[in-house]
């Protein structure tokens, strides 16, 4: 079926939207929610997510593309603690080891073009892209990464893409600089401890 619009205008399209536009309804990690249209080339939208800004930008391409979209989860969660969770990331990048995912996606083989996203996590792609990476085959197709990251840049992580996907043709994506979480907590900190607090 022949679309009125070609996929590069409508990502363009996207890309000039404002990010929280027309989010879809929560999607359970691990799940793959089939949107496409017969006929076209199919697309995933692979992400993976700690607060929340990369499913923003997940959701909005899979709006915009009409692609199926992919949640990438582990099967033990990071800690909900900010700093254990980076204790526990540089852990893993150091030693190397990648985390079992809570799930896979069920034909991966069927997608022509895969739109990876996750977050920068100290200067690189968190360890389960890692797993994700070496639990798909994407030899053949297209990988377009969307990065978010809390305003150092892209650090290694298109490194771990082209070491980990070597058979891809890999795109330049797209990144946006999100909140950063250690700032904001640092702000906090200092905060409270200017409140005169009574005692």
């Amino acid at each position: 079926m022949s679309q009125p619009v070609s996929r590069r205008g409508a990502l363009m399209t996207m890309l000039a939207l404002p990010l929280g536009a027309g989010a879809g309804s929560s999607l359970p990690a691990g799940a793959s929610y089939a949107r496409q249209q017969a006929g076209g080339a199919k697309v995933l939208v692979a992400y993976y997510t700690r607060t929340g800004n990369t499913r923003v930008i997940a959701r909005q391409i899979s709006r915009a593309l009409g692609a199926d979209i992919f949640e990438i989860a582990t099967v033990d969660p990071y800690p909900e603690d900010y700093k254990l969770q980076v204790a526990v990331a540089e852990q893993q990048r150091e030693s190397g080891f990648e985390p079992p995912l809570a799930g896979t996606v069920p034909d991966i083989k069927a997608y022509e073009t895969v739109f990876l996203g996750f977050p920068i996590w100290g200067m690189t792609a968190p360890s389960v892209i890692r797993s994700f990476l070496a639990k798909h085959d994407l030899s053949g197709k297209t990988v377009v990464p969307f990065i978010t990251h809390g305003g150092y840049g892209l650090g290694q992580s298109l490194k771990v893409l082209a070491d980990h996907a070597p058979a891809a043709r890999l795109l330049e994506g797209f990144s946006k600089q999100c909140d950063q979480e250690r700032e904001t907590l640092e702000e906090v900190t200092g905060w409270l401890g200017k409140i005169k607090m009574p005692g």
